[in-house]
C-alpha cells in the first residue's frame, strides 16, 4: 500500500462514530475488577529479609553465648579444672594410649 491510500484509510476510520459499548458493559467490568483477589508478594520474603529481620535476636543470642562460654571457662580455670588446650591435650592423650591397648 501506498502513504497516499493509508492516508485515506485513516481519514475515513476517523469520520467514522466510535462504537458503542455492550448493555451492561460498566456492571461487568466492576464485577471483574471486584472478584480478583488481591495481589500479594509472588513466592514469599527472601532469605535476606527473614534474617534482617531476627538479626536484633541473633546478635543478642550470639553474644549470650559468648559471654556465657567466656565465664564458664574463667569458672572452670578458677575451680581447678585444666585450661581448654590442656584438657584437649589430656584427652587425645587418652585416647592414644587406649588404642594402642587394643
Amino acid at each position: 500500500m501506498n502513504r497516499d491510500m493509508l492516508n485515506r484509510l485513516f481519514a475515513a476510520a476517523r469520520s467514522e462514530p466510535a462504537p458503542a459499548p455492550p448493555a451492561g458493559f460498566a456492571g461487568d467490568v466492576l464485577r471483574a475488577v471486584r472478584s480478583e483477589p488481591a495481589p500479594g508478594p509472588a513466592a514469599g520474603p527472601s532469605v535476606f529479609a527473614q534474617l534482617d529481620r531476627l538479626f536484633p535476636r541473633l546478635a543478642l543470642a550470639a553474644a549470650a553465648v559468648i559471654v556465657l562460654c567466656v565465664a564458664a571457662d574463667r569458672g572452670l580455670t578458677a575451680a581447678g579444672f585444666p585450661d581448654i588446650g590442656d584438657g584437649v591435650a589430656q584427652v587425645t592423650s587418652q585416647l592414644t594410649f587406649d588404642a594402642e591397648d587394643l
